[in-house]
């Protein structure tokens, strides 16, 4: 995010952009080869995810299993199936969206993407609104790794992209994660108050 940003003509972002997707289409081959096996077999998963429901697409498909049966209002806290009955592993961390399908419904996932669409979308304002360049990049760099979190997560759960272990932040357990969310948020809140108004 911050590297658009800092890029400033327009021209050389794109030609950067361009022969950046040119190389690698050039070397996806060799990309291909210097994966380890598991890499592969996400991506081979996430392109074809019954061709080992059992093994390699258990994860995602426990995941989309939970997501559909929670419907728009959710079974109730504590009462979904595939995470009591541990169907669904990994439910506390990497696939903590699937469990809030699941047990709190579509409606409440739904208002927890948009708290953090609210939050970024505040964030990003205040990087505009600010005074020094210095707030205003790192505030885009919060930003920008929220976004990515967030969109990760979300996508990963639905079964959008391969499976990756990037933790929602401030609901996903695990605490390197919690303390670094809870640091940015301090940052932000000192960084727009400092250079802001």
């Amino acid at each position: 995010g911050m590297t658009i940003i800092i890029a400033r003509p327009k021209r050389l972002l794109s030609l950067g952009l361009f022969f950046g997707n040119v190389f690698l289409g050039l070397f996806s081959p060799f990309l291909w080869n210097s994966l380890t096996i598991y890499q592969q077999n996400r991506i081979l998963t996430f392109i074809n995810p019954e061709k080992d429901p059992l093994g390699a697409a258990y994860q995602i498909i426990q995941s989309k299993t939970a997501i559909g049966s929670g419907g728009l209002f959710g079974k109730g806290w504590g009462e979904g199936t595939q995470t009591h009955l541990k169907f669904l592993p990994v439910q506390e961390s990497d696939f903590i969206l699937s469990v809030m399908g699941e047990e709190l419904g579509f409606v409440t996932v739904s208002l927890v993407l948009v708290v953090f669409g609210y939050l970024i979308a505040q964030v990003m304002k205040q990087s505009y609104f600010s005074k020094d360049r210095f707030s205003s990049l790192a505030l885009i760099g919060f930003a920008t790794i929220f976004m990515a979190h967030v969109f990760v997560n979300t996508a990963m759960t639905v079964g959008l992209i391969p499976v990756k272990g990037l933790p929602f932040p401030f609901i996903s357990a695990g605490g390197s994660f919690l303390i670094t969310s809870y640091m940015m948020i301090g940052l932000i809140l000192k960084l727009s108050v400092n250079y802001t108004d």
